[in-house]
């Protein structure tokens, strides 16, 4: 029986298939960088063609290349020394939210013979992103006629970063009738009331202003305001006068 040199197309990519496998398992050992949001271009993050254990002066004519699937041009190799750098902004948030982990997969190919490398480069938060309110000034209606230790609840602020630099603390401006509560619950976000401190007269003040301020964990820590407007409602408190 004789067989014909020549494969039929799906066979040729099947061998193609396991050229490729051959040689992303030869060079399958991943490397691992850290780099800071926001790191200017430039910004050195690791000696990629030396820790590779590739000659710089094969870099060229084996072709070598680096791609991203969907991280664009973040990063780039020298060609000239081997060294990975960052090429454009990058910003932690845009990339993975407010994941926990975020990092930009890299493969690294190079030609003659072909090898695959596979290269993690973690994204470290910082600390880039004040508190913010949803809404710069919150009012509230209180009636006169309230008791101390009265409770009423108030909005407080987000921040986009992560870990420690979103850890908000608050803190309110010392006056005579409101105090803070700040309750924390699991999920990383606090539920915030205003506290009666002594009841309110609408006849000696209609209206209080008070300066909420969020502070961050980051070092050093970013601040949020947010001015809360109470207006002060009447009640039926004074007799009439004969």
């Amino acid at each position: 029986m004789l067989y014909s040199q020549r494969g039929s197309p799906g066979s040729r990519r099947l061998l193609i298939s396991f050229v490729l496998l051959a040689a992303w398992q030869a060079g399958s050992g991943q490397l691992h960088y850290s780099v800071p949001e926001e790191a200017k271009h430039g910004t050195f993050v690791g000696r990629i063609a030396q820790d590779l254990g590739l000659e710089l002066a094969e870099l060229v004519p084996r072709l070598f290349r680096v791609a991203s699937k969907d991280r664009g041009d973040l990063l780039e190799v020298n060609l000239q020394n081997g060294i990975l750098f960052v090429n454009s902004r990058i910003d932690r948030e845009a990339l993975c939210g407010r994941s926990a982990e975020c990092s930009i997969h890299l493969e690294v190919i190079v030609d003659r013979p072909l090898q695959v490398f596979h290269v993690e480069v973690e994204v470290r938060d910082i600390n880039d992103n004040p508190p913010r309110f949803s809404r710069p000034e919150q009012r509230l209606l209180i009636l006169e006629s309230r008791m101390s230790d009265s409770r009423f609840p108030i909005e407080g602020a987000s921040d986009m970063d992560i870990g420690a630099n979103a850890a908000l603390s608050y803190k309110l401006n010392p006056n005579e009738y409101f105090e803070l509560d700040v309750k924390r619950k699991e999920e990383e976000t606090n539920i915030l009331q205003l506290v009666l401190k002594k009841p309110l007269d609408r006849e000696e003040t209609q209206e209080h202003r008070l300066l909420l301020m969020a502070m961050d964990g980051g070092k050093p820590e970013l601040t949020g305001t947010a001015q809360l407007l109470i207006d002060v409602l009447d009640a039926n408190d004074n007799a009439p006068e004969v």
